[in-house]
This record gives structure tokens, C-alpha cells and sequence, in this order.
């Protein structure tokens, strides 16, 4: 970070910002020592004082009663108004004079004994890069000056960047914090793979390829490649072994690896950045060679594409040179081989690329010499695919389709003889086009051809499968699928499909009956357009509060097709986080799965965006705010000046959905038009959405200034009680209590503002961060039984509210400031920066997020900073050249920081497991973290029984439910089984009726003289003897 480590981002002071510069702010500790705490390596720097120390002693006060006079707090956040609660702060109690964007450092002096207490409290440790330390043993403080810990900081900060730190808290221990990557993952854009025996399907994210069962859809082995190396650009199997597996990487690496075992065979460096490869297979020249891999890697560099060749059954020496075959200018993407590396083809969007030779084999690789024909296409090329004659295997007879980018469709016959016809003729290119199809309005994003040859797969942005029978011309469709598709492969014999959507999820389709008979998705969170540079915005989330391990998350069906227009949320997918499977997914507005997604004008049509997300503490409610904004082009036509410019009208509902537990799906039960509203503009957009934790209710702030909180009422007809089929009463969500915050200026546009809400542990207080229409930056404290304002609170933060939340009588508020509000003491605890000095625009346009964690008294804030490349000599701040993200969690009891991690990506939602104490953090790229302490790991999770046997090798993959066979009925499942106790035997008892039927997929189950025998016995109690 440029000689920083998450510098400039903390400053445990509850005053204002200092008009000095930062460099010179050093703060005067309670027993007259200077440590120049500002920043969170000097935080993470001082050690922890020896556990017999008169410092450690000392500190045996609760935390309620810290030091008053040893923070100081300016006007503007002593200024308290409508107080109900709380106390007035000490009489004696200075302001400091300053401006309201710094912090005043206090110089005060305290006692001997609050002097001990501060420098306890003081205490911390720090980690070093790729390792983490735990400070255990008695240490001593060494003294600094602000200088000096300025000057060691940089330079520690400028050897090594802390990835994971780990704090001791107040009593010595480790408090054994980690963060780890648990499921998920974004697939690749690699075309899914099916084993030879089509029994198991390939899928590959980032750096990791999955192998799935066809049977179950579920995952039985993963192979990552080690760390160091960049993603997996391409994934291919070994033509002459069907157990090994070819995967090459950004980094210029080849891979070797044996799927069925999981073990790596071997890695080879080739070149840096590996775009694609082919592998064939061919044979040595001698009578007693073998079949071997010939592996042809296509490398991107320097403004060129270079072709090389490697043998795939041993990896190349460090000496021998490497066999170059083609350099060009340009980025081509795709690579062909075929009769055994004979016929080379490479496709550049608008340029075609065909190299041949008379002799490939094992060899003589280094004599490979190609002749290379180039053509200049008409169209330019999305997708292709390469067919050899299943009759001429080494003819060099091939077929080459291409899809293009405008929705056609090109077909090449015997490409190569064709080639050379024309290359013998006058016009190049003229007669090479033999067939053109065109049923796409879009981009064709993949096309192959059937086994036989007789048709060709294709699909694009239409969300629709189209099969192309080339002798008839007749077009076959399998619509209406989730998502628009990516890409496409024909399994071995042809008898099946693998798809991958864009929604992040794959399938497989069997080509007889057009039906899926695989299903495997990730967390579909969209991928945001290579174009768009702005960061991803939070995602809609909640963990189930009945269910932990089900995360509901608002998702998208389609990726963002322009960055001028991101994709909409618009349904609710339900995501196991044990076995990392899909659990279901429904609509929760309006959608376009089955109309064509552009209108007349050629202008994409959007659907509804859910906004927000929340849930019951029962679990049986769940909450929604969707949003939909009219189309700027129809609203200028009718309306040009009525409205400000690129506002339209927005239609925002609530909604307030039942759990059908016989369905397994959200019932909507109540829909609010317009929640909040203003007279002049109509709808407003809702801020925040909260839930009750302690009973039914939720509560929304909009911009109209106004907290609503909402409750369920039965609904009467004719004085009697409105009851559904499953004999629940029939309820109806109301706002039973509306609280002005403030008075709009009438006719004032007011822009789009952040607001935060949260209730309490008990529910009986609602805190509210608000800023006004002048500037004003108030907490309000509602009672939800009464409506009333209790309490206000104003400038308690600094910037934007980016989240508040309740942790016991502690409220915490997350702005440009983390602000730690002691309710009953009315004094602020303790405050840290979250922007400092080296902030920018593009580290601050990534969203702050804060979680709390009541299980484990701890929160935690994630956050970005901005990483700048610049002259330290000349003092210059220096350019920004990338951004940082990390994750620290806070406990309650110390107000220290006991760990902190770098991210990979930014985070898109952060929920706290409140039956484990720990975080569940999701990022970019859809990859599911889990920041955890040692005290949530002993708690041993069930795992499916499904997933456990999964884990015990490829012999049981075909069903899930192989290793229950044992268990079938008929096979000695039902039989009591019996156990030594005291020396005596004990029976153990019979299973239920759910131990019979409930054995698996329909498949397993036995006959129905079985079925009927082991029902009988579960009823008599009478045993047969095994």
C-alpha cells in the first residue's frame, strides 16, 4: 500500500479533527507517555502489558464508568436535545474550540489510577505479512514519540502488509479471530466439460475446477490450483487418458491433474498469460511409441499471440527451448486442433487463421514446420466450433461453424480444401460461406455442433436453446430459461447438454426429451460490465434467523448489459452455506423471463429492483422494498419540464410475504403502494428497512423524513376471521405509527439521502441516524410501542450514515466515523476513522457495512482504502493506482480491534451468524467467507448425509445415496441393532416410518413387498433374525 498498511484510517478520540497535520498528532496517554496512536498499525503496534503490571490490576471497573474528563467532547457532540434518558455530561467537562470536520487530541490531565486504566486499555499487537501473531507472553511498552512511531510504522508497513491479524484481549489470551473461504465462487467463462462416461460434468471458477455427479448435482471433489498462480483461463481433457485433466492459468502455467484421485501430476511453465490451449492426441513415429498428448497453448504478450507446442506426457526440460510455431499481432481468444495437430486453427474476431502441416507427431516436435492461410471474415466472430469427419478422422476434412455478434450464423464445409480452392482463385473468401442461419436479434454467445453433424446448438441473449436441423432447415426451441446463455457443450454421445447461464448457475439437458436432469448454481450475483467502472452496491441479504446456514439474498436474472443500466434484483434466491448448494429461488416483482426483453424502440425493458430485505424473528415474515423508475425517453415526451432532469417516476411497494411451509415458497400476503411518499414528487425512495428482533414488527425511513413502523392485523369479514386453506388466520400489514422527523421545505426537490435504523436486542428502542435538510446530523431514539422521540442525539457522526445497530446499551454508528455511543452514560466511547488523509473519490465510493454480533459482543466493519503511488521524498500524495478492502472486527468489551484481514474483492454484504457468533461476508465475486473465532469452530455443524458421503471418494458417486444402501429396507436398514451396555445387551429402538421411505431419490427405493414387510415390522416390534 505503498508503504502503508491501513494507515490513516483510526483515531480513538471523541473530539473534533485537529487542524494539525496528521503527521504531528500524537496522543498524550493517561500516564504522561506519548505513543502516537493514530493509525491502525500504530494501533495493532503497542504490545499488551505484562498480566501482573499495576496497569493490568487496576483495571477491574466496569466499562460503563470510563473516564469523563479523559475524553473531551466539543459543543456540537455534547449538544443533546428532548433527553429522556441518559445524564447530562460532568459540569466540569471542557469544550475544546475547533471545526466540526477534526478532532480535537485531548491533553487533559487524570489520576493515578485512571492513568493505569487508559494505558490498559491501550494495549494491542500486531501481525506480520503471511503469518499470523498472537501475543501471549508478558511484554513491555516501548515509548515513542508521534515522530518516532511515524517513522516505525512506515518503515514496518514498508516490509511486509498484515493479510490477518489477531489481537489478545484483555486477560492474555488469543482471541483466535481467522477468516476463511467457505463456498461459492463465480464460474469461469470456460465451457463446461463432461467425463467420458458421462457420469460426472466439469465446471470451473476463478482457480478452482469442480467435479459434479450427474446423478445428485452435487459436488464430489474440487481442484484447486496451488497459490500464486492467477485463475484458470482454460480447462480440457486428455484425449488418450479420460482421468486426466489439462487446466491452464493467467500466470503461464499448465496443470496436469487426475480427477478421479485429486492428484497433480505435474506443472509446467509455458509462457506468461495462457489465453487458451487444445490438446490432441499423437502418436511417436516408432512401432513400439504410445499415444501421447500434444498440448498447443496460445499465449498474449507485448501486443502479440504466440502459438507453442508441448509434449503432454512429460513437462518440457528447463533447457530445451521452447517449439515456437506462429507469432501475430493481435488478441486472438480461441484455438482449434485437429487429425492430431495436423490442422491448426486460430479465430480473431475478424480474421481466421489455418495452419497445416504434413506430419505431427511426438518426435518431431522441434522439425514442426506450418504452412498458414489467413482469411478476413465478413462478420466478427463471437463463438465457434470445429467438427472433424467422424468417417475421415485424419483426412483433414473439417467444418467450422462461427456465430457472429449481429445474430448470425456461418457455416464452413471442408474448410481446408476450401481454403486452398480459393487461395488458387482471385478472390479470397468469395466461396467459403456455404450456409447461413439468423434467428438471434443479438449477440450469439455460443454455437456448436451435434455428434452426427446434422444439426447445430446455439444460444445467446434470448434465453432460448435453438437447434438447427441443417438439412431440413426446421428450427427446434427449449425457452424460458433462467438466464441467457453463455455457453454450450455436447456431451460424448451426444445424448446430452451443458449449459451455463449467466445467472452463475449450470444444467444439463437431455437432447430427447428437452429436460433438465442436472442442476447446479452459486450465488447468482451479476457480474457488473467490463465497462463499468463503479464499484458493486451492497447486496440484499439476511441469514435465516430459524435456519443459520440459509442465506436469502435478493439476485438478478441477467448480467448488466451497459453500465448506463444495472441489472434489477428481482428475485429471491434461497443458498444453502453448509453444502454450498441452491436451495430455490422465486420472484419477488414483476419479471421479463417469458416476453422479449427490448421494446419497440430497440430500448431494454427493466424490471423491478428490490432494494431492501429483511426477515422475522420467527422466520415466517419476510419483508421487501422493489423499486421501478419509468423510462426517462417516455417521461421527456409527455412531461419535459415537470420534471428535474433524469428523474422519473419511480413506483416503490412494500411487501410483506408469509412462509408456506407446505410449498416451501413466500406467500405475498400484503403489498404497500408507496410506503412513503411526498405531495409534489409522489413516491420516495425508502433509505432503510429494519426488523424487530424481539417481536413482529418492521420499520422503514424514507426521504419524506418520516419513520414508519409496521405491525400485522387480522382481517374480519362479517365480524368473523379470515383463515386460509392450512387454517392460518389472514393478516394485513398497517403502519401503526408515523414519526416526522422534520418539515420538508414545501416544493424543495429533496436529492436521494442515506438513512439508517436499528432496534434494539429487546426491541423496545429504535435508533435512527438522519441528516437533515440544513446539515444536521441527528440520532434519534424512538419508542416503537408509543411512536414517541425519546431522545436526540445531534453531530454525533461525521459524513454519510452507512449503518447503526444496538450491542446491549452500546449504539454503534458507522459513517465517515465509527462511533461507539454509550447510551446510558450518554458519553461517546470511542471514535476511528474510517477516511483519512490518503482517501480518494474511487476508494469512497465503495459502501462502508456494518455487522453486529450479539452472540459473540463483537461488530465488525469492512471498508476500502485507497492505495497511492507517489515521490515520498517530494511529500507528494501520489496517484491512486488501486484499491484496498479489508474486514476488522471490534469486540465490545475492550473497544479494541481484534482482528483484521485484507480482502480480495470488495464486500457485498456482511450478516452476523447469531448461533455461532461469527460473520458470513460476501464479495464481488460471489465467494462466501466465514470470519470466525476459535469459540464459533468447536461448534460442530451436521453436515447432510447426502454431502458426507460425497467426501469419501468417487466409488459412490452415482446417487448421492450410494453409501445408504446398507440402510435400504430389506437390507437389514430396519433391523434393531444392538450395543453393549454393563456388560449386558440393550435393543436399541426401531426408527420411524420417515426411516423407511425417506431413503433418497425414488431410484433407491426397494420393492414394494419390501416396503410392505419393513412396514409391518416397524408396527408388530417383531425382529428377523439377519
Amino acid at each position: 500500500m505503498a508503504g502503508k498498511s491501513l494507515n490513516d484510517f483510526v483515531c480513538e478520540d471523541s473530539d473534533e479533527l485537529s487542524k494539525e497535520p496528521r503527521s504531528s498528532l500524537v496522543r498524550k496517554q493517561t500516564d504522561g507517555r506519548d505513543y502516537g496512536v493514530r493509525t491502525w498499525s500504530d494501533l495493532f503496534e503497542l504490545q499488551m502489558p505484562s498480566q501482573n503490571s499495576s496497569v493490568r490490576t487496576a483495571d477491574k471497573r466496569p466499562l460503563a464508568s470510563d473516564d469523563a474528563n479523559a475524553h473531551k467532547m466539543t459543543p456540537d457532540q455534547n449538544r443533546t436535545k428532548r433527553r429522556k434518558i441518559g445524564r447530562e455530561t460532568p459540569a466540569d467537562q471542557k469544550a475544546v474550540p475547533s471545526t466540526p470536520s477534526k478532532l480535537a487530541t485531548p491533553t487533559g490531565k487524570t489520576s493515578g489510577k485512571k492513568r493505569r486504566r487508559s494505558s490498559a486499555k491501550e494495549a494491542g499487537g500486531m501481525g506480520q505479512h503471511g503469518s499470523k501473531q498472537v501475543i501471549s507472553k508478558p511484554t513491555t511498552i516501548v515509548q515513542k514519540t508521534g515522530d518516532e512511531a511515524s517513522s516505525a510504522l512506515s518503515k514496518r508497513s514498508g516490509e511486509s502488509s498484515s493479510k490477518d491479524v489477531e489481537l489478545s484481549s484483555q486477560s492474555g489470551t488469543a482471541a483466535k479471530w481467522s477468516i476463511s473461504y467457505n463456498v461459492g465462487g463465480r464460474f469461469s467463462d470456460v465451457d463446461p466439460i463432461f467425463t467420458a462416461d458421462e457420469q460426472h460434468f466439469i465446471l470451473v471458477s476463478n482457480s478452482t475446477a469442480r467435479i459434479f455427479s450427474m446423478a445428485t448435482s452435487c459436488p464430489v471433489r474440487a481442484l484447486e490450483v496451488p497459490q500464486g498462480m492467477q485463475g484458470i483461463t482454460a480447462c480440457k481433457l486428455s484425449p488418450t487418458n479420460a482421468e486426466h485433466l489439462y487446466m491452464s492459468t493467467s500466470s503461464g502455467s499448465i496443470l496436469k491433474w487426475n480427477w478421479v484421485s485429486g492428484e497433480q501430476i505435474q506443472t509446467w511453465n509455458v509462457s506468461p498469460n495462457v489465453v487458451d490451449f487444445a490438446v490432441c492426441q499423437s502418436r511417436g513415429s516408432g512401432k513400439a511409441s504410445s499415444d501421447e498428448d500434444l498440448v498447443f497453448s496460445m499465449n498474449e504478450g507485448e501486443g502479440k499471440t504466440t502459438i507453442l507446442v508441448n509434449g503432454g506426457s512429460s513437462a518440457p526440460k528447463p533447457d530445451q527451448p521452447k517449439k515456437v510455431i506462429r507469432e501475430f499481432l493481435g488478441a486472438a481468444k480461441d484455438i482449434k486442433v485437429a487429425a492430431g495437430g495436423k490442422i491448426i486453427v486460430v479465430i480473431d474476431h475478424e480474421r481466421l487463421l489455418l495452419g497445416y502441416t504434413t506430419k505431427c507427431t511426438s518426435d518431431t516436435l522441434q522439425s514442426l514446420k506450418y504452412t498458414w492461410l489467413e482469411v478476413t471474415l465478413p462478420v466478427s466472430t463471437t463463438c465457434s466450433d470445429l467438427r472433424e469427419r467422424p468417417s475421415l478422422p485424419n483426412s483433414g476434412i473439417i467444418d467450422l461453424v462461427l456465430g457472429e455478434k449481429n445474430g448470425s450464423i456461418l457455416i464452413y464445409h471442408d474448410l481446408l480444401n476450401s481454403l486452398l480452392r480459393v487461395e488458387k482463385g482471385a478472390d479470397p473468401g468469395s466461396s467459403l460461406v456455404t450456409n447461413r442461419l439468423h434467428w438471434h436479434r443479438n449477440t450469439v454467445k455460443t454455437v456448436k455442433w451435434s455428434k452426427d453433424g446434422n444439426y447445430i446448438i446455439s444460444g445467446g441473449l434470448e434465453s432460448v436453446i435453438v437447434q438447427y436441423q441443417l438439412d431440413s432447415g426446421r428450427k427446434q426451441f427449449l425457452p424460458h430459461l433462467s438466464s441467457h446463455i453463455c455457453s454450450l457443450t455436447v456431451s460424448p454421445t451426444g445424448k446430452s447438454y451443458a449449459v451455463r447461464l449467466a445467472d452463475n448457475s449450470a444444467m444439463v439437458i437431455s437432447t430427447a426429451e428437452l429436460r433438465p436432469i442436472a442442476y447446479v448454481s452459486g450465488l447468482q450475483l451479476p457480474t457488473a460490465a467490463k465497462k463499468d467502472k463503479l464499484p458493486t452496491s451492497n447486496v440484499p441479504a439476511v441469514l435465516h434467523p430459524i435456519v443459520p446456514d440459509h442465506l436469502l439474498l435478493a439476485v438478478a436474472s441477467a448480467p448488466a448489459r451497459s453500465p448506463e443500466t444495472p441489472p434489477s434484483a428481482s428475485f429471491l434466491q434461497t443458498f444453502d452455506l453448509s453444502s454450498g448448494q441452491h436451495v430455490s429461488r422465486q420472484a419477488l416483482a414483476r419479471t421479463n423471463a417469458s416476453v422479449i426483453k427490448t421494446g419497440p424502440q430497440g430500448t431494454d425493458l427493466t424490471t423491478p429492483d428490490v432494494k431492501h430485505i429483511n426477515i422475522s424473528s420467527s422466520g415466517d415474515w419476510l419483508a421487501t422494498i422493489d423499486e421501478w423508475s419509468q423510462y426517462p425517453e417516455d417521461v421527456n415526451v409527455l412531461h419535459p419540464k415537470s420534471l428535474p432532469s433524469g428523474k422519473g417516476k419511480k413506483e416503490i411497494f412494500l411487501k410483506f410475504w408469509r412462509w408456506n411451509e407446505s410449498a416451501k415458497e413466500w406467500e405475498l400476503s400484503t403489498r404497500i403502494d408507496a410506503p412513503h411518499s411526498n405531495a409534489p414528487f409522489g413516491p420516495t425512495k425508502v433509505l432503510d428497512l429494519a426488523s424487530n428482533p424481539a417481536g413482529l414488527a418492521f420499520a422503514t425511513i424514507g426521504e419524506d423524513a418520516v419513520v414508519r413502523i409496521w405491525s400485522p392485523s387480522a382481517r374480519y369479514r362479517n365480524g368473523q376471521r379470515l383463515k386460509d386453506k392450512r387454517d392460518q388466520s389472514l393478516e394485513t400489514w398497517r403502519a401503526v405509527h408515523a414519526i416526522q422527523l422534520e418539515k420538508l421545505v414545501s416544493g424543495h426537490y429533496s436529492p436521494s439521502k442515506t438513512a439508517s435504523l436499528a432496534f434494539s436486542d429487546d426491541g423496545s428502542v429504535l435508533a435512527v441516524c438522519w441528516t437533515g435538510q440544513g446539515g444536521s446530523r441527528l440520532v434519534y431514539l424512538i419508542n416503537p410501542e408509543t411512536g414517541e422521540i425519546c431522545h436526540t442525539r445531534d453531530n454525533l457522526y461525521l459524513g454519510t450514515p452507512r449503518g447503526v445497530g444496538f450491542l446491549d446499551r452500546y449504539v454503534i454508528i458507522l459513517s465517515d466515523q465509527l462511533v461507539i455511543w454509550d447510551t446510558v452514560a450518554d458519553k461517546i466511547k470511542l471514535i476511528m476513522l474510517t477516511e483519512g488523509k490518503s482517501a480518494s473519490s474511487v476508494a469512497d465510493s465503495y459502501s462502508k457495512i456494518l455487522a453486529i454480533n450479539r452472540k459473540s459482543q463483537t461488530f465488525a466493519v469492512t471498508f476500502a482504502s485507497s492505495i497511492r503511488k507517489g515521490d515520498k521524498s517530494s511529500g507528494e500524495r501520489g496517484r491512486v493506482v488501486s484499491v484496498g478492502f479489508h474486514v476488522v472486527v471490534f469486540d465490545i468489551r475492550s473497544l479494541r480491534p481484534v482482528f483484521q484481514s485484507k480482502l480480495s474483492h470488495a464486500c457485498s454484504s456482511l450478516q452476523p451468524d447469531l448461533r455461532t457468533g461469527e460473520y458470513v461476508l460476501i464479495d464481488s465475486a460471489a465467494e462466501i467467507q466465514r470470519v470466525s473465532s476459535g469459540a464459533s469452530q468447536a461448534i460442530v455443524r451436521a453436515a447432510p448425509e447426502s454431502a458426507t458421503a460425497l467426501h469419501t471418494g468417487l466409488d459412490n458417486i452415482f446417487g448421492a445415496y450410494g453409501s445408504l444402501e446398507k440402510g435400504l429396507p430389506g437390507a437389514g436398514g430396519l433391523v434393531p441393532t444392538t450395543r453393549q451396555v454393563g456388560g449386558e445387551q440393550v435393543v436399541a429402538e426401531t426408527g420411524n416410518l420417515s426411516d423407511i421411505f425417506d431413503v433418497g431419490p425414488s431410484f433407491v427405493l426397494p420393492g414394494v413387498d419390501t416396503l410392505f414387510e419393513d412396514v409391518v415390522k416397524h408396527f408388530t416390534g417383531n425382529t428377523v433374525a439377519a
